[in-house]
């Protein structure tokens, strides 16, 4: 018997990747033209087109793309099947450029590139970024961290109260945010006037353009160091060079005071005496979790205010929990926020076995792309699907959706390590600045995501802040 597509022989009547539909392809570019300029699609807009063309090949199809043939998925079951079917050690589509920069300038490659025993090695490093207790021991400085981005709040904004581009500013408070967490010394950038969280932005920025351009485009950086190659970089040199003297404190203290680390820098001394990681892997996942915690923060901690800023009557709701100590209201604001308008576009495995979807026997080896950033905002899974509405987060509400149409931080072992360290920086920042403010929009916005390796916003986000604490 079949369970989640896994496929005890060879079955004669399934249909093979052939017979998936697909769109007319030419010789050498495939469907590449469909993006080129003037074409029917953005490549900065795949979601979109990944829906127009499901509209018209149905769930799921193929796509010659780069020269291979993809299967891609619009469908939440097919998601599920994906996930369930991946194995301890899932295999992604890697990022080249970035492993052979790394390799060659760190003798180190962390989480992001890797697949495989090496990833799995990496992966280890990280996943204490999950325990609730340790999460727990960083509450007081997460809370003192957000009080210091809404005292920030009343001295950047304009004389009728309006903080213009708000993500600009959320890029200061996500790093100050990370870095108690890495290197564990905090960064104080919304409190104090320094130039270093300006690079540090300018870094992350560079970072995600440099591993969208060399993954998506063609690989003359092999040949020669392109712009996005320079941009992988100069962002790591930065961040090397910002983090240094950070990470030696940390070793000194371990060597020193194993003791006072562990009180002081929970998460650093978890990654310092992993005994499966050397010294250069260790900076290398520093650096990794330190990068990876500032874009998609800020990018989602300006969504949600924009979104509570649209409505009113969900603010206002927001505004009452704030008052609570499990904040289940505001944490189901930011998860629908991520349901409407996720940073990641899709999930991609490599299938492990030959897999069956639907009709289909798709080969072991296959790359399929699951969108479930088309999912999450498909009727067939959600009731009132564009609607921005967090009661359907709420146990109390027991509405039912389907659980694999909705993942912004993926699933299963390549599951963002970062997911609960994040939710809770945002949720507590929400907190404190509902505890102080009516949030309203300068203008009438209608925000679309476009593609930086993450999905960002299409256009600033001007936020105006009423006191209410007069």
């Amino acid at each position: 018997m079949k369970k989640f597509g896994i496929v005890p022989g060879i079955l004669k009547n399934s249909l093979t990747i052939n017979d998936l539909p697909t769109l007319k392809s030419y010789p050498i570019i495939g469907h590449a033209y469909l993006f080129f300029p003037g074409g029917k699609y953005r490549s900065d807009k795949l979601t979109e087109a990944i829906q127009d063309i499901s509209y018209q090949l149905g769930p799921i199809f193929r796509l010659n793309l780069g020269g291979k043939d993809l299967v891609i998925s619009t469908n939440a079951d097919h998601t599920e099947t994906l996930f369930r079917n991946e194995g301890i050690r899932p295999n992604r589509p890697p990022f080249p450029a970035l492993y052979y920069y790394r390799k060659e300038a760190f003798n180190s490659v962390g989480v992001v590139p890797g697949n495989g025993d090496e990833w799995y090695k990496f992966r280890s490093g990280v996943t204490s970024l999950l325990r609730t207790n340790l999460l727990q021991s960083y509450v007081e400085v997460q809370e003192d961290v957000a009080n210091s981005f809404v005292a920030y709040i009343k001295k950047q904004c304009n004389e009728n109260g309006v903080l213009s581009n708000i993500q600009d500013h959320l890029l200061k408070f996500a790093i100050e945010a990370i870095s108690v967490v890495c290197p564990g010394n905090r960064f104080r950038c919304t409190s104090e006037s320094s130039c270093q969280d300006e690079e540090i932005i300018a870094a992350s920025n560079d970072f995600m353009e440099g591993m969208y351009e060399t993954f998506i485009g063609p690989p003359f950086w092999k040949i020669f160091k392109t712009a996005g190659y320079k941009k992988l970089e100069s962002s790591h040199q930065i961040i090397y060079r910002i983090m240094e003297k950070h990470l030696k404190n940390v070793t000194r203290m371990h060597c020193q005071s194993p003791e006072k680390l562990i009180a002081r820098q929970p998460f650093m001394y978890t990654l310092f005496t992993n005994e499966q990681l050397t010294d250069d892997d260790k900076v290398m996942l520093s650096m990794e979790i330190f990068l990876g915690g500032i874009d998609t923060t800020a990018t989602t901690t300006a969504l949600t205010l924009c979104y509570l800023a649209q409505n009113e009557l969900v603010q206002e709701k927001a505004r009452k929990d704030a008052t609570t100590k499990d904040m289940s209201y505001i944490r189901a604001c930011v998860k629908e926020t991520l349901r409407l308008s996720p940073t990641a576009g899709a999930n991609s495995r490599f299938l492990a076995r030959d897999t069956k979807f639907d009709d289909y026997l798709i080969p072991k080896g296959t790359l399929l792309l699951a969108f479930s950033s088309v999912t999450s905002c498909d009727k067939k899974y959600f009731k009132n699907a564009q609607s921005y509405y967090p009661d359907r987060w709420l146990r109390a509400n027991n509405e039912e959706f389907h659980k694999f149409a909705s993942l912004p931080f993926g699933y299963g072992p390549r599951m963002c390590p970062g997911k609960r360290l994040a939710e809770n920086e945002i949720a507590i920042l929400l907190k404190k600045i509902l505890q102080s403010y009516k949030l309203e929009l300068e203008a009438d916005l209608n925000v679309e995501m476009v593609y930086r390796m993450n999905r960002i916003p299409d256009r600033p986000i001007n936020i105006k802040f009423i006191n209410t604490n007069y």
